[in-house]
């Protein structure tokens, strides 16, 4: 049975992704357990923990990582790149005049999140850390459960686009205002749950490609077309 720990921008964020790990581990004899790193959980009846990419970078530094892999047999780490030029990120989007592409930005936002960490401690145990690195964020990943038109690889505007696609379905949006509403979130990406869904449709989104990409070079029993469907 494996073991995954997740830090995380927040609780919506771990929420997709446990979907997401389900999904593509969907047919094996025992689930993966999914253990929230940060945020941590929230106290039974108590108010959902602290999140942001700023408690993700104070993870990496106060050795979470480290601590994790202790418990677990994979740490993932996600982080939304809609941030990554804010100050104390500061990993630019754009080269000489010209955003990156996609994949040019998530490796160098993970170069970014990998010096945080100890270097021994990194040289040890990379092949056991994942990034979920969102392409501009979470939401993005979830736009080809709602789309089957260009608008399900959107990696800008995700949030207001799963929002109206959402309501004009008459279902509850992802948020309102500030106010991302975790149950949503859980429900959306439940479809995920389903593998032929998350290597077919989800694929659609270039971020969440990398990631599946990553699950597959990590478990190549499980890449697509071999592992049970």
């Amino acid at each position: 049975m494996l073991k995954f720990g997740v830090i995380a921008e927040g609780v919506c964020d771990q929420a997709v992704l446990e979907n997401i790990l389900l999904g593509y581990f969907q047919g094996e004899a025992d689930e993966p357990i999914i253990n929230p790193i940060q945020p941590p959980p929230a106290p039974p009846g108590g108010p959902p923990s602290h999140g942001g990419w700023t408690l993700v970078f104070k993870s990496i530094a106060i050795g979470d990582p480290q601590q994790a892999l202790q418990f677990n047999d994979y740490l993932i780490i996600q982080i939304d790149a809609d941030v990554q030029e804010d100050k104390g990120f500061n990993v630019p989007k754009r080269e000489n005049g010209n955003q990156l592409a996609v994949a040019e930005r998530i490796a160098r936002i993970r170069q970014k999140l990998e010096g945080g960490m100890d270097e021994v401690f990194l040289q040890s145990n990379a092949h056991r850390i994942l990034f979920a690195i969102a392409v501009d964020a979470i939401e993005c990943w979830l736009l080809p459960l709602l789309y089957t038109d260009s608008k399900a690889g959107k990696t800008v505007g995700c949030l207001p686009a799963a929002n109206s696609a959402l309501r004009k379905g008459d279902q509850k949006g992802l948020s309102a205002g500030d106010d991302k509403f975790l149950h949503a979130y859980e429900e959306l990406s439940s479809r995920y749950l389903k593998r032929k869904d998350l290597l077919g449709r989800g694929l659609k989104n270039p971020s969440l490609k990398i990631f599946v990409e990553q699950l597959d070079r990590s478990f190549p029993d499980r890449a697509e077309g071999t592992g049970p469907q």
